[in-house]
C-alpha cells in the first residue's frame, strides 16, 4: 500500500476511538460529531481492507489488525506533535501542543503551582494531561505518547528513558489519632500485629519499598486492603480500619505517626524511601515545551528541597 493514500485525519480518529473507547468519547474529543467519526473510520477500514474493531453494543473493541496498527499510529501522533511545536515556536513566544503523563500523586500535590505558572506564563500552548498510575505514566513516555512524565521512580529503570530525582520522600508509618489514648503515640509493632495494613497495589514502586520495609522488620499485618491511590488510603486510614505508611505531604491532624521502638527514636533510615521525578524519552529531539515546563519544575524543586543528579 502507498503510505500517501493514507489520510492523516482518518488514522486520528482511529487512535481517538482506540484511546477513549467509544465513537462518542472520540467525538468529543475531536470536535466532530459522532457520525463524522464513524465515516471517518468505515474510510480507513475500506483502505486499509481489514477491521480495526470488534463493535459490542456500546463498546468497541480492537481487532488483532488494530492492535498491530495502534503503535505506529501512536507513533504517528508524536511526529505529527513535534511539527506542529516546530512550526509554532519563535524567539518570543511558545505555542503548540505538550503531552505530559502524571502520577495522581505527582499532579495533585507536588505540581499543581508550577501547572499554573506555566498555563500563565505560556497561554498558547494546549496543556494535554493524562493522570496515571506510576508505572503507565513513565511507560508513556517510553512509547512516545506523552513528551515529559513526572512520577514515582521504580528501582530498575526502562532504558528507553531518561529519569531525573527531583524529590525523595521518607515514608511515615501512621493510624488514626482514635487508637492513640491519651494522645500518645500508638506502638507499631502492636498496631502493625492488630490492625489490617492499607497498601497502594502491588507492582508499583512506591509498594516495592513498603514491602521492603516490612521484610526488614519482619511484621505480617493480619490482612491487607489494596486502594491504587495514596490520597485514599489517608482518608480510610483516619477512619481507623487500619494503619498506612504515607508521604509527609499527606500526613493529617487525624493521623498520629506510630512509635518504631527502636533505639534513638523514628529515625528516617529506618523507614521507606521513594524517590519521585522527570521521565523523558531518550533518542529524541529536543522538545522547546518540555524544556519550559522543566525549568518551571526544576525551580520549583528547588525550593522543596535539592534535586539529585540525573541517572540514566
Amino acid at each position: 500500500m502507498n503510505p500517501l493514500h493514507l489520510d492523516t485525519q482518518q488514522l486520528l480518529t482511529f487512535l481517538a476511538v482506540a484511546e477513549t473507547g467509544s465513537f462518542s468519547s472520540a467525538a468529543l474529543r475531536l470536535h466532530i460529531s459522532q457520525p463524522a467519526v464513524s465515516k471517518r473510520l468505515a474510510q480507513l477500514e475500506d483502505r486499509l481492507g481489514f477491521a480495526l474493531f470488534d463493535r459490542m453494543g456500546q463498546r468497541v473493541v480492537l481487532t488483532y489488525r488494530g492492535e498491530q496498527l495502534l503503535p505506529a499510529v501512536r507513533e504517528m501522533q508524536s511526529c505529527l506533535d513535534d511539527i506542529v511545536t516546530a512550526a509554532e515556536v519563535s524567539g518570543e513566544a511558545l505555542g503548540g501542543r505538550l503531552a505530559l503523563s502524571l502520577s495522581h500523586y505527582a499532579g495533585l500535590h507536588l505540581l499543581p503551582g508550577v501547572l499554573e505558572r506555566f498555563s500563565e506564563r505560556y497561554p498558547q500552548v494546549l496543556l494535554d494531561l493524562s493522570f496515571h498510575d506510576s508505572e503507565r505514566a513513565i511507560d508513556q513516555v517510553a512509547t512516545g505518547e506523552t513528551a515529559l512524565a513526572y512520577a514515582t521512580l521504580p528501582p530498575r529503570l526502562d532504558d528507553r528513558v531518561r529519569t531525573r530525582v527531583l524529590w525523595e520522600e521518607v515514608m511515615q508509618p501512621v493510624v488514626a489519632r482514635r487508637h492513640c489514648p491519651g494522645g500518645m503515640p500508638a506502638g507499631l509493632e502492636a498496631i502493625g500485629k492488630r490492625l489490617p495494613l492499607i497498601l497502594p497495589a502491588e507492582a508499583t514502586s512506591t509498594r516495592t519499598a513498603i514491602d521492603r520495609w516490612l521484610d526488614d522488620r519482619q511484621l505480617l499485618p493480619p490482612a491487607i486492603i489494596e486502594i491504587n491511590q495514596l490520597d485514599s488510603i489517608a482518608v480510610l486510614a483516619a477512619t481507623g480500619v487500619g494503619w498506612a505508611v504515607l508521604p509527609p505531604t499527606l500526613l493529617r491532624d487525624d493521623l498520629v505517626r506510630l512509635d518504631l521502638g527502636d533505639p534513638g527514636g523514628n529515625g528516617d533510615d529506618r523507614l521507606p524511601h521513594r524517590r519521585l521525578g522527570e521521565i523523558t524519552p531518550l533518542g529524541r529531539a529536543p522538545h522547546p515545551l518540555a524544556e519550559a515546563f522543566s525549568e518551571l519544575v526544576d525551580a520549583a524543586a528547588t525550593l522543596q528541597g535539592p534535586a539529585e543528579n540525573v541517572a540514566d
